[in-house]
């Protein structure tokens, strides 16, 4: 065996040197053997429990081993009560922890208390091997103890110093910090899907109920002021204009041998004022179906874009007169239009400030100023509920964003609290899960 006291001197001089209480730990239950041999080691530390066991990297504090034996420390803590170092075998535990003692250590332990220098009790080395521990090995180990104990207290003290622990005036400070943060005002803004529409385009509608029988124009084609755009199916009005001709000429031969007759027969001349009266009738019918029939073309009432849908989706579907079937716009005469959610909805009012992120041009927003605002939410053809909303683009000398382009729209409705800001909408959500 190592001469003890050499080995004391090392040991001491590797508990001053170690770097983390990691070493440290990792010394006492391992590197002690240089002084005595013994079979086990274990650090218990106050308030932590088992903090190493020899020939471990780390111990398993939910293992049986592991659970055991941090009860048989606590009660030979107790027991103790950090005195000097104390001989253990099964026969000073109780019955409790007795009969598994065999199962996990040697048959003699060694309880080596240690203290801080201010008389502090912060754990003990449990030391366990087959043989007797002698009186000279527990003097040397008691002062090895001492050492360790004073190590540990140093590494103990630092961990304290490097965990902050907020007091009193702390919280205050910070209440007080937080408070300030939250009252700064901040704009209010929300986020709805937009899209470019026509500003001011010139609706056209069906001048008279009928079928659509063809279009002239494709969807998005320029076209020129006057330009066909679609015709009505005529089959209904010729027919009724055949059958309003042959009336007419009906009432007009009537009309004729009336007037023949009533040079010879004044019964037949009173008869003329009502033969002409149907005649001039049924010229009148016959005009304004022939009118009608001019109608069926429809035509261009301004020069622009035709704004349509599938033009097949219109072929052969009847439409009253004054339905809307398409519009014509200018590609540049455009505003923004976008749908609020319903859970986004803030008060708003014309003239707040509207900028537009376009997918296609995401560098360069649209600014605009809100023109109005619905008060009435509607459904959209996506299966949602949303406020629709129109701004008009700023005059800033450029060209308006074309028709049909679509993107984000962030509009700023005044500014608010940053507390109100943040909490805004979990405070609604809470009192739409709560109900109150």
């Amino acid at each position: 065996m190592a001469d003890p006291i050499s080995a004391l001197l090392h040991l001491q001089h590797r508990a001053r040197e170690a770097a983390t209480a990691d070493e440290l730990a990792f010394v006492m239950v391992n590197e002690t053997h240089a002084m005595t041999p013994y079979r086990q080691g274990a650090l218990w530390l106050e308030g932590k429990g088992v903090a190493a066991l020899s020939g471990v990297s780390a111990p398993e504090r939910g293992a049986p081993f592991g659970q055991w034996l941090d009860h048989v420390c606590r009660v030979l803590a107790g027991a103790t009560a950090g005195g000097p170092p104390t001989r253990i075998d099964p026969g000073t535990l109780s019955e409790r922890y007795r009969t598994e003692w065999s199962e996990w250590l040697p048959d003699y332990g060694l309880w080596l208390p240690l203290s801080a220098p201010d008389g502090r009790r912060l754990g003990a080395v449990l030391l366990a091997r087959d043989d007797e521990w002698g009186d000279s090995d527990i003097q040397f180990l008691a002062e090895l103890a001492h050492a360790y104990g004073h190590a540990l207290a140093y590494y103990l003290k630092a961990g304290e110093a490097t965990a902050w622990r907020p007091t009193r005036m702390t919280w205050i400070v910070g209440a007080l910090a937080v408070a300030v943060v939250a009252a700064i005002p901040v704009p209010l803004t929300v986020l709805a899907p937009a899209e470019m529409v026509a500003a001011h385009p010139a609706v056209v509608r069906a001048p008279l109920d009928g079928v659509i029988d063809r279009f002239h124009v494709a969807p998005n084609a320029p076209v020129a002021e006057g330009a066909p755009l679609f015709d009505l199916d005529p089959t209904t009005l010729v027919g009724k204009l055949e059958v309003a001709e042959k009336t007419r000429a009906t009432a007009e031969a009537e009309y004729r041998l009336s007037s023949q007759q009533a040079v010879f027969d004044p019964q037949a001349k009173s008869k003329l004022s009502v033969l002409s009266g149907r005649m001039e009738e049924r010229a009148a019918e016959a005009d304004y179906l022939r009118g009608l029939l001019q109608r069926i073309r429809v035509k261009a009432p301004r020069a622009g874009i035709a704004v349509l849908d599938d033009p097949s989706d219109w072929i052969g579907r009847p439409v009253a007169i004054g339905e809307r079937v398409m519009s014509v716009a200018d590609e540049r005469d455009t505003e923004i239009e976008a749908w609020l959610a319903v859970g986004d909805a803030v008060d708003l009012a014309p003239g707040m400030k509207v900028t537009m992120f376009l997918n296609a041009d995401p560098l360069h927003p649209a600014r605009a100023a809100l023109r109005f605002a619905g008060y009435e939410a509607l459904g959209r053809p996506d299966g949602t509920v949303a406020y629709r909303l129109r701004a008009v683009l700023a005059d800033d000398g450029t060209d308006k964003p074309r028709l049909g382009l679509k993107g984000t729209a962030r509009v700023e409705a005044g500014r608010v609290a940053l507390g109100y800001w943040v909490l805004r909408r979990p405070l609604a959500a809470a009192r739409h899960f709560v109900g109150f």
